[in-house]
């Protein structure tokens, strides 16, 4: 028997008492007469008090302080515990049952909470998105890792601490503030400190937990730089894309009001005026063909009919067709092919349009009597092809911009020279879409060159 126990105290001062009594019933002569003298009463009692003494640790103390060490088990979160009490169907029995009813009940919830969870964890930090949850009292209760990388003074032993001894981003105290004090969620475009350039897309709202009512917020940082950055590619595109055909059209109406007006009665003036529509035509046609070759190398289902193909005769033929333009300006271009140029599989009318772009680059932008030279040599895994020149060259500032669409160094002179500003944007998609790479490198005054990688 568990001395410890208060219960088995009660009991045993209880047995002792009515032993005390019988004792003194004894020795004072009062005990039964006729049927047992003093002794003998004193054995039998001594004996009937034993077997009580059995029972009653048999079937009463000893289930209680099972059941007693079971509970503080179950205190101590240990629910795979159980109460053994055999077939009892008495009152222990009915309270054992319900004690391990309890820990099956109260366990498999933990468990099921445990994996909620772990879910919940494992969410938070895979989500790209930054979340921050508090209580209504602006304590953080919860901060995932991408939290931590958008607001890098974020930690998680920030957990517990009020919002406004973490956060000093004015406009993100004033999101919590409100949501707080309004008790509902609001949606803002902010920019944290510490992020200069980044633009997050921030969601307020307010939780409720359905197990105790109690109730928060949550805050949602949405990263939308790159959204912002194709808005503004796109609002460009369609300004650009308008001011270059405004160009050519303005010229084209002027010249046929201008030959409506009388320029038709002139003849040589008709035959000029006839020259100018036809050249802006022309360059209205241009600009119209390379969008459709840049969408189409832009577009998910793009084309590009691969085949064996010979490079040098690819260049040559690309040298061949601006010949007549470098000699207008009294240039040279030089071509050189390394020997042992493996044969490549690549769409033959993509990379001759490569080829022509780059040479009518350098071409336009190198001055007269300049030089260009054009380059293939094999490497570890494919083809290096480039085009040299000694023009004008670009600034470093432009360098990382003069593959974006329309985008020109010196606009003026750009026009002038007849160029879309979509040249090499397209070598850099058809490149691409062969799965190489394109680079330049250049220096203002002395030329630059345009390198192209294409894979075996």
């Amino acid at each position: 028997m568990n001395w410890k126990s208060p219960l088995q105290w009660k009991v045993s001062l209880f047995f002792a008492a009515f032993l005390a009594g019988g004792l003194w019933a004894v020795w004072q002569g009062k005990g039964p007469q006729g049927e047992f003298p003093g002794a003998l009463f004193l054995i039998v009692l001594l004996a009937f008090m034993a077997i009580i003494w059995l029972a009653v640790g048999r079937f009463l103390i000893q289930p209680l302080n099972e059941m007693t060490g079971i509970a503080e088990k179950f205190a101590g979160g240990l629910f795979n515990w159980r109460v053994r009490l055999g077939t009892r169907r008495d009152e222990l029995g009915r309270l054992g049952n319900e004690l391990n009813r309890m820990a099956r009940a109260v366990g498999e919830k933990i468990d099921r909470l445990a994996k909620n969870l772990a879910e919940t964890e494992a969410l938070l930090g895979g989500m790209e998105e930054g979340v921050l949850i508090l209580d209504l009292n602006g304590r953080i209760k919860n901060i995932n890792r991408s939290m931590e990388v958008i607001l890098p003074q974020t930690y998680p032993t920030d957990v517990g601490k009020h919002y406004l001894e973490v956060f000093r981003d004015p406009e993100l105290n004033d999101l919590i503030q409100a949501t707080l004090a309004d008790k509902k969620g609001y949606r803002r475009s902010l920019t944290p400190l510490g992020q200069p350039g980044r633009t997050f897309q921030v969601q307020s709202s307010l939780v409720q937990y359905a197990e105790n009512g109690a109730e928060g917020i949550i805050v949602v940082f949405h990263d939308v730089t790159d959204l912002k950055r194709l808005e503004r590619v796109r609002q460009d595109f369609v300004a650009n894309v308008s001011h270059e055909l405004r160009t050519p059209l303005t010229a084209i109406k002027g010249y046929v009001e201008a030959l409506r007006d009388g320029g038709l009665q002139d003849p040589v003036q008709a035959e000029q005026f006839l020259r100018v529509i036809q050249r802006h035509a022309e360059r209205m046609d241009k600009i119209v063909s390379d969008l459709l070759l840049l969408s189409e190398m832009e577009s998910g289902d793009r084309v590009v009919q691969k085949e064996s193909l010979i490079l040098p005769e690819v260049i040559q033929t690309a040298v061949e067709a601006l010949g007549s333009m470098a000699e207008a300006k009294k240039q040279k271009i030089q071509v050189q092919t390394a020997e042992g140029l493996n044969l490549i599989r690549a769409d033959s009318q993509k990379i001759h349009q490569v080829m022509i772009n780059l040479l009518h680059n350098a071409i336009s932008y190198t001055s007269e009597e300049g030089s260009i030279k054009v380059e293939a040599t094999p490497v570890s895994d494919g083809v290096e092809v480039s085009v040299t020149d000694n023009g004008i060259g670009i600034p470093p500032d432009d360098l990382p911009r003069i593959f974006e669409r329309f985008y020109r160094v010196d606009k003026g002179r750009s026009r002038e020279l007849g160029g879309t500003g979509l040249g090499l944007s397209i070598v850099k998609h058809i490149v691409e879409a062969h799965g190489g790479h394109v680079r330049v490198e250049s220096k203002p005054g002395k030329g630059s060159r345009f390198t192209i990688f294409l894979p075996r």
